[in-house]
């Protein structure tokens, strides 16, 4: 026996009683099979879809989860009539009356925080009303001088900036100390500007000084603040898709953005999987470019199966993007998800090829 016939198993005969009758899937399980890697007779010849087309769509996709994750109505409506459509052509009006449920019962709740956070930015809440009494009582103390007078005014300015008052509000609050404790009037307006400088302006005073800017004051704004900068306060602030000084590499700077926006467990999951699963395969942005999701065995994926297919997606940033990058020489043109679910993404409304030249 030759060294390399050690490692070759040798032919055997079947077993007796072999009936030719097919495996179950917990036998499968317990010896090799070529049943792992079985495709349905029906998907052979069937054309791929192209990398090209798999970009845009999930582009699309990332699109619709990233307002999902922000709660715009922009992808809202659209995704939820989507499962809403084809869960009423499978004759699950529970799922539906479900769906319009949480869509109102959603975009209520949207408004609703809207409404409370422009609320509270107008008016002081329970925090600030003890730190205006502290500060009274400080300002009112026997002992406390001029110089002591001023240092609890500028105390009194910080944690209003740490309550985010517009200036108007801290305006009012600083002239109210200041008119209790009778600060001389030769040292207290020029302390007043300068405690009031760094408060941002309420929004309709902002509209006011945007009307009565001048053209070159707004220029010279939007030169000073880099690109891609917001001026919030009259301050540059980084945009949300700018990397942190602590970034050192493209992978951290996109795992960062998909963290901003919610793609991780919660919307990317849920979005994935309920619309693979409930819509024959196909996101919006699949539909869109006409290509499906389906297993090798011909079936389409279960809730279940497209949900551990979805977790796919974590395993390629996981490997550098080099996952999904298998697209481009990988048989069937798998990506790692695929691998993780035996499924394959086919291009619609396309003829068969031939399997053999």
């Amino acid at each position: 026996m030759t060294e390399q016939d050690k490692y070759v198993l040798p032919d055997t005969p079947p077993p007796a009683g072999d009936t030719g009758a097919p495996l179950t899937r917990q036998e499968r399980r317990e010896i090799v099979t070529p049943y792992a890697f079985e495709v349905c007779p029906s998907l052979l010849g069937v054309p791929t879809a192209s990398p090209l087309r798999r970009l845009l769509a999930i582009s699309l996709d990332g699109l619709l989860v990233v307002g999902l994750a922000k709660a715009y109505l922009l992808s809202i409506v659209p995704v939820m009539a989507f499962l809403a459509y084809f869960r009423w052509q499978a004759g699950k009006s529970l799922h539906v009356l479900l769906l319009v449920l949480f869509t109102v019962g959603w975009v209520a709740s949207s408004f609703e925080q809207d409404r409370l956070a422009d609320g509270n930015k107008d008016e002081p809440d329970a925090a600030v009303a003890l730190t205006i009494a502290s500060q009274t009582m400080r300002l009112l103390a026997e002992d406390c001088a001029q110089a002591c007078q001023q240092d609890i005014m500028q105390d009194t300015a910080a944690e209003l900036k740490q309550h985010a008052l517009n200036r108007q509000q801290a305006e009012a609050v600083l002239d109210g100390l200041a008119e209790s404790a009778a600060l001389p009037a030769q040292i207290w307006p020029g302390q007043r500007e300068t405690l009031l400088a760094g408060f941002a302006k309420a929004k309709g005073q902002q509209a006011d000084d945007t009307k009565k800017a001048p053209a070159t004051q707004q220029t010279a704004a939007q030169d000073i603040a880099p690109a891609g900068d917001k001026i919030v306060t009259g301050q540059p602030q980084k945009a949300w898709f700018e990397p942190s000084p602590q970034t050192h590499s493209i992978l951290q700077w996109v795992q960062g953005i998909l963290s901003d926006i919610g793609i991780g467990f919660g919307w990317a999951a849920a979005y994935f999987t309920l619309t693979v699963a409930w819509c024959h395969g196909q996101t919006l942005g699949k539909r869109l470019f006409g290509i499906k999701v389906i297993q090798l065995d011909g079936k389409e994926l279960t809730l279940v199966t497209a949900f551990s297919r979805q977790g796919g997606y974590g395993a390629g940033f996981a490997t550098g993007l080099l996952g999904f990058a298998q697209v481009l020489w990988d048989p069937n043109r798998q990506a790692i998800q695929d691998k993780v679910a035996s499924t394959v993404v086919i291009r619609l409304h396309q003829p068969k090829r031939p399997l053999t030249h």
